[in-house]
């Protein structure tokens, strides 16, 4: 599977996280967002962020951490 940024990563679709960004990490995997986790992008917001469903949780992120966070769609 190819691993795309999240800034790429399609709407509506189950995705499982691959990399986080050694800086963002801990404050991500509080949130759920921790590599191997299953989640998906559920709407862009302003300013090129996204909001992913994770965890039965709503998480906004900003467009800057996008590009450093990766994810490969779900099988």
């Amino acid at each position: 599977m190819d691993v795309i940024s999240l800034a790429e990563a399609p709407l509506a679709t189950p995705l499982t996280l691959a990399v986080v960004p050694t800086e963002h990490a801990w404050r991500l995997g509080r949130l759920g967002l921790r590599p191997g986790a299953a989640f998906s992008v559920i709407r862009s917001s302003t300013g090129g962020g996204r909001i992913v469903a994770v965890a039965g949780s709503r998480v906004a992120l900003g467009a800057a951490l996008l590009r450093g966070v990766r994810a490969e769609v779900a099988r």
